[in-house]
This record gives C-alpha cells, sequence and structure tokens, in this order.
C-alpha cells in the first residue's frame, strides 16, 4: 500500500478504508501528531500523547463542534455540528463540570456490579436469535444476530419495549452515517433527518415514562424520571443523553459482536479451545478489542491555541484521538506479541480517561454471553463459501455491513 501524507484525502481512500492499519502503523512512524493537508484537522495517534490530551480537557474539549465529511472530491472536509457549550453537547460529548454531573447520575446504574444483572434478560435475548440463526443453518451473522442483539439489549438497558428494537436499529443505521466521513453534504442532511427522528422517538419515550407511577418506569427511563423529578438534570438533557445511549449502545457492541464472530470462523481452533475452556472467553474479546475495536477514534475540539507533541494546533482545530492506532504496536515493537502472563495488554478501545466509554460493561456482558451460548450451542461456525464479507465503509467505526456464515448446532 503506498501511503502519501502530503495526500489530504488519504483518510477517505478505498484501500484505507477497508483497512487503515498500515496508515495508522505509519502515523505511528512518521507523523503522531498529523495534521491533514490544508485542513484545521489533526490525527493523534501516539499513546502517549493521546494519554496527554485526554488529561488537558481545558485544551482540548470534548464538545462536538464539527465532523468531517466528504466534499464530493473525496477529501475529508468540516461539517459544523453545535457550537462550544451548546446544552447539545451532553454525557459523553460534554465537558466538565457537566459531563461530570451527567456521569454520576448513570455511573452508579452502568457499573460492572449493576450491570452483573442483566446477564439473565441478555442470555434470554441472545437465545432468541440464535434459535432463528440455528434453525437456518446458514445466515448473515449481522443481519440475524449482531444487529439485532444489542438493539433489544440496549432497549432492556433504557426501559424500552422489545418492540421499539427495530426502529432503534434504523435510528442508529441513519444517524451513523453522520460520524463516517465519507457522507456527502446530501447524506450529511438526510443523516440530520435521522437524527431529528430518534430525538423525537426518545423524547415521546420520555415522556411516557413520566406520565407512568414511579412504581412502573423501567431501566434508565426511571433513573432518568427520579434525576428530573430531582432536579438533578432536564427533560432536554434527558432526551440528548438518550440518543447517545441508543446509537452508541447499539452501534459499538454490534460491531464487536460481529468481529468477534468473524474471529471465531476463522479459526476452528480458537473456537474449539474457547468451548473447552469458557472462562477465556472474557479474555479472548480483549484481544479483539484491541486488534479490530469498533471505535477508531473520537473527536476533540481546541477552543485556544495549544500545542501537543511539540506540534501548533491553533484555535478551533479539530484533534482525532486515535483510539485504534494506539493499539497498534509501536514502531520500535519487532514482535506483535500483545499477551503475556499476565493477559491482555491494556488497550484504547473503550477511550481512556474522564470520557472513558460509560457502557464498557455492558458491551463486555453482550459480547461475553453471546460468545458462550454461540459456542456452546454449535459444533462449528465457519464462513459461507457462497457469501461475501462486507464492511461499511467509515473512518469512525469499524462496522460489518454483511457477514455470511455457516452454523453447525451440536
Amino acid at each position: 500500500m503506498e501511503l502519501d501524507l502530503g495526500d489530504p484525502g488519504l483518510l477517505l481512500r478505498d484501500d484505507v478504508l477497508a483497512d487503515p492499519r498500515p496508515f495508522y502503523d505509519l502515523l505511528r512512524a512518521e507523523a503522531p501528531v498529523w495534521q491533514i493537508p490544508g485542513q484545521d484537522t489533526f490525527l493523534v495517534s501516539d499513546p502517549r500523547l493521546i494519554r496527554e490530551a485526554v488529561a488537558r480537557p481545558e485544551d482540548f474539549s470534548n464538545n462536538l463542534v464539527s465532523l468531517l465529511h466528504n466534499d464530493g472530491t473525496g477529501c475529508p472536509v468540516p461539517f459544523a455540528m453545535a457550537a462550544p457549550g451548546d446544552p447539545i453537547h451532553v454525557l459523553s460529548t460534554a465537558d466538565p463540570p457537566l459531563h461530570t454531573r451527567h456521569r454520576r447520575l448513570l455511573q452508579a446504574h452502568l457499573s460492572p456490579s449493576a450491570v452483573a444483572a442483566l446477564e439473565a434478560p441478555v442470555t434470554g435475548i441472545v437465545d432468541d436469535y440464535l434459535d432463528a440463526v440455528l434453525a437456518a443453518g446458514r445466515v448473515d451473522a449481522v443481519a440475524a444476530f449482531s444487529d439485532p442483539v444489542p438493539a433489544r439489549t440496549i432497549c432492556e438497558v433504557i426501559g424500552l419495549p422489545a418492540s421499539d428494537a427495530p426502529a432503534v436499529l434504523g435510528f442508529a443505521s441513519g444517524t451513523g452515517a453522520l460520524l463516517d466521513g465519507i457522507t456527502d453534504l446530501d447524506g450529511m442532511t438526510a443523516a440530520i433527518g435521522s437524527a431529528i427522528g430518534l430525538a423525537v422517538f426518545v423524547q415521546n419515550r420520555l415522556h411516557e415514562s413520566l406520565d407512568q407511577p414511579a412504581d412502573q418506569r423501567r431501566g434508565l427511563l426511571a433513573v432518568f424520571a427520579e434525576g428530573i423529578d430531582a432536579g438533578e438534570t432536564t427533560a432536554g438533557e434527558v432526551r440528548d443523553m438518550l440518543i447517545t445511549l441508543v446509537t452508541a449502545g447499539s452501534e459499538t457492541t454490534a460491531s464487536l459482536l460481529a468481529a468477534a464472530i468473524e474471529t471465531l470462523a476463522r479459526n476452528p481452533e480458537l473456537q474449539d479451545h474457547l468451548r473447552r475452556n469458557t472462562d477465556q472467553i472474557p479474555e479472548a474479546i480483549e484481544v479483539i478489542l484491541r486488534e479490530d475495536g469498533p471505535f477508531q477514534f473520537h473527536y476533540r475540539y481546541v477552543p485556544a491555541d495549544t500545542t501537543l507533541g511539540g506540534v501548533d494546533i491553533p484555535v478551533g482545530s479539530r484533534v482525532m484521538l486515535m483510539w485504534a492506532a494506539a493499539n497498534r504496536p509501536a514502531p520500535s515493537e519487532t514482535t506483535d506479541a500483545r499477551t503475556d502472563d499476565r493477559g491482555p495488554a491494556p488497550h484504547f478501545a473503550f477511550g481512556r480517561g474522564l470520557h472513558f466509554c460509560i457502557g464498557a460493561s455492558i458491551a463486555r456482558l453482550e459480547t461475553r454471553v453471546a460468545l458462550e451460548r454461540l459456542l456452546d450451542r454449535t459444533s462449528s461456525i465457519t464462513l459461507d463459501p457462497d457469501g461475501r464479507i462486507t464492511r461499511r465503509p467509515s473512518i469512525f467505526i469499524r462496522r460489518h455491513a454483511s457477514l455470511p456464515v455457516v452454523v453447525r448446532p451440536r
């Protein structure tokens, strides 16, 4: 792969979208803070510099002020979203002290110990879809399993009826185009329309919950309603937090789950090993998160002139903290060994610092349960030789569009 860091369209090139790892390795080796030529956008790929950036929220704001989109010629250009400090910036796109208040509202309910209580309902959700997969034998694992399972699960977590899962899936897919980077201006307009539709959808569900007696509310809707009643948050903030939870909660795990299924389908020995040693499934998930994690980066906004890694970054710039690049081997490493006797090496797949993904425990639980049930109820999982694996082109999330597999029940 010929890669020219002087090419302003490099980030959106088809071969880079298909497999960005050589590009990430080049950034790590030659340009740990790389400015897209002609743009006020900087990609940070060095783990040390990423850790420094997340520790400087006053210099690198999490407000999602703008995104990148395709200008029609294959170059990424900015698309304005919301001004710094706008009320739309909540939870994952908010800065302290607002972010602190939002996270405090949810943290106890999304901690590993709290999420453990979801294992039984998640197992039921997984088995519902797995029944159909096993009955068919030959399926697209994305459409039949890795997409609908997280959509149903996030409905369970939020307190939405299971019948809302198809709508959640549709809204998440339509809104996701905003972050793909390859979307043209017409596509961005359509994605904004999907985001507005999602906002109306969750707002209606929130109002329905607020109209219910407290003992009939479910999931996080009950937590949010209690927070609104106590004056700890507002209905507008909750609406925007629900948008984040719906989109991130479905997209992230769907991507991780499909990547895990493909990994298993390509490696019969790993399948058999994990069938015999189910206690090692969590460790295998961490390896997949590091090597093929969903989120490639998150945006930061620069409110005043600053520097990072000796590079001047002017006010108003976008900074992309490249989690997936930071997970790659350092340029000085001569081997690809990522694990030792202490287990998998640490990774950035769920971010780092005060904005570490608040839903990480849910994603890990869903994926573990899904793999446990899938391996327990099958004798083999293989790629369908008559099918074609495709990924949705995106600079933001590594996401399967199709994953044809053949499964054989025990």
